[in-house]
């Protein structure tokens, strides 16, 4: 009986072993398409994975990044938001439920509660916005080398700072204060998110777009030409 028991021991032991390395090579293969911008490929890759380890972080956080990508590539189409906003965030929460220390799974977690906001109105994207800066703040702890956080966090200090009359009413409504926020703040994020990826345009456009607001002019034109001089090389 002992053996028998050893040997059924063994056997589940080397089905795990098989199917974390399957579920590695899916998840490079899954990667590889991202950068080919091949997003429902890369959702219907991890889609199947998700069959062999429904529990696994890396697995769950990246399912959240496919229904994000997949969101972003029409942000004016409501159908299509709802279709993947909704259900990646879901991914998200559970990846971070499972994995606490998951940078993705807190990344994601921001970006969709985030984009849902937007999509709910304004009294939700003020809600929601509590939500954005914790996680984003905890995936930057987590990975302080990932530029998209810094982004995320510039982002949030920006539309913040912008919000207009009736929406500033509205934060008051509801939480009798908005959240502290600043341009000032804005910018710091958005310097640090280009220190870590110079190469990409979006941190310079927002940084030079912040730079305006604080009145400073010729900064932000420089800041702004240098976004124009850099070829992208992602949308994502």
């Amino acid at each position: 009986m002992k053996k028998v028991m050893q040997a059924i021991s063994i056997f589940i032991a080397s089905i795990v072993f098989l199917a974390a390395g399957s579920i590695q090579d899916i998840i490079k293969k899954a990667d590889s398409l991202r950068e080919e911008k091949k997003y429902q490929e890369v959702l219907e890759v991890l889609k199947e994975a998700e069959k062999i380890d429904p529990e696994n972080s890396e697995l769950l956080w990246r399912l959240a990044r496919a229904h994000f990508d997949l969101a972003d590539q029409n942000p004016e189409g409501m159908k299509l938001q709802k279709e993947h906003l909704y259900p990646g965030f879901e991914y998200a929460k559970k990846c971070i439920e499972l994995d606490p220390n998951s940078a993705g799974g807190h990344q994601y977690y921001a970006i969709l509660i985030g984009r849902i906001g937007e999509i709910e109105g304004t009294k939700q994207k003020i809600r929601n916005s509590y939500e954005v800066k914790k996680h984003t703040l905890i995936a930057i702890k987590l990975d302080p080398k990932n530029d998209a956080n810094y982004h995320v966090m510039g982002r949030w200090h920006y539309a913040l700072s912008d919000l207009n009359w009736i929406e500033k009413k509205v934060a008051e409504i509801v939480y009798g204060k908005l959240p502290e926020a600043s341009f000032e703040e804005a910018e710091y994020y958005f310097k640090k998110a280009h220190e870590l990826a110079p190469d990409d345009p979006r941190h310079l456009l927002w940084l030079g777009k912040t730079q305006l607001e604080l009145g400073k002019k010729e900064e932000a034109k420089a800041s702004l030409q240098k976004a124009i001089e850099i070829k992208p090389k992602s949308e994502s």
